[in-house]
C-alpha cells in the first residue's frame, strides 16, 4: 500500500508512524505545506497521516483553507486517515466541530483514560487506562455528532477519536523520538517559557520515564490500523 504524509512543519515528521509503517513493507510519501508542496490527487494513495504544526485550523491560510477542502473529501471518500495534533483538529473541524483555545495548554507527559466505547475499537482497545502520551498544543476541539471518543482526560476531553472505519484523530504524539522533543523545545520559545525551567526539567525527566511505553502502543496502534486497512481491500 501506499500512504501519504502532510506535513506542516520540518521539525513535525511522521517519526514512528511512518517507520512502522514503512517496517511492515508499505510505500510512504511526504509533502511539506509549509514549503508551498500543493496536495495530491487523494485517490491515489490508500491512506494518510496528517501531522502537527503550529498552525492552527482556523488560521485564513490558504495552504490551511485548502487542506480543510481536501480532508473533508477525502474523509467523506472514506480515506483511511490518522490525524496527530493539528491534524486532528483539522479532521474534527472538517466533520462539524468547533476548534478553540485549550482550556489547559498540554505541553509534556500526561494521562488518557478510555470511554466507553474504547473497549470494542480496533486500534485502541488495547490502549492501558491512564496511558501517560506525550502533549504539545494549545488548541482543542468539541466533539461533533459524526466523532466517537476513544480517549479522553478532565482537564481536555477531546483526546482521540473515530469517525468513519480506519480514520481517527489523535490530539497527543505517539510518534515522537526524544531528539524530536528536544527540537520542540528548542524552537517553541512561548512553550519554554511557559513551562519554566523546572517545567522543562520535569519534562525530561518524565521523557525517560514514559517514551517506551508510548512507543509500543504507538507500534500496535498503527499496526492495527493497517491489518484494519488491509482487511478491507
Amino acid at each position: 500500500m501506499h500512504f501519504l504524509v502532510i506535513r506542516h512543519l520540518d521539525i513535525e515528521p511522521s517519526a514512528l508512524i511512518g517507520e512502522t509503517i514503512m517496517a511492515a513493507g508499505h510505500l510512504l510519501s511526504a509533502i511539506n505545506l509549509n514549503r508551498g508542496e500543493t496536495l495530491p490527487d487523494a485517490s491515489h494513495f490508500d491512506g494518510v497521516v496528517i501531522m502537527g504544526g503550529p498552525q492552527s485550523a482556523n488560521d485564513e491560510i490558504d495552504y490551511i483553507k485548502a487542506e480543510l477542502a481536501w480532508v473533508k473529501d477525502a474523509l467523506a471518500a472514506e480515506m483511511p486517515m490518522l490525524g496527530i495534533c493539528l491534524g486532528a483538529q483539522i479532521m474534527a473541524k472538517a466533520a462539524g466541530a468547533e476548534v478553540y483555545r485549550s482550556p489547559v495548554r498540554e505541553l509534556g507527559w500526561y494521562p488518557v483514560y478510555r470511554t466507553l466505547d474504547t473497549a470494542a475499537d480496533p486500534l485502541f482497545g488495547d490502549m492501558p487506562d491512564g496511558l501517560t502520551i506525550f502533549h504539545w498544543h494549545g488548541e482543542t476541539f468539541s466533539i461533533s455528532d459524526r466523532m466517537c471518543l476513544l480517549a479522553t482526560h478532565p482537564d481536555v476531553p477531546a483526546q482521540a477519536f473515530r469517525l468513519a472505519p480506519n480514520q481517527y484523530g489523535l490530539q497527543f504524539h505517539i510518534e515522537v523520538h526524544e531528539q524530536i522533543i528536544d527540537s520542540w523545545i528548542d524552537f517553541g520559545a512561548s512553550e519554554r517559557e511557559c513551562l519554566g525551567t523546572d517545567g522543562t526539567e520535569k519534562l525530561h525527566a518524565n521523557t525517560s520515564r514514559y517514551l517506551k511505553p508510548m512507543q509500543r502502543f504507538c507500534i500496535q496502534m498503527v499496526t492495527n490500523w493497517l491489518d484494519e486497512i488491509l482487511s478491507q481491500h
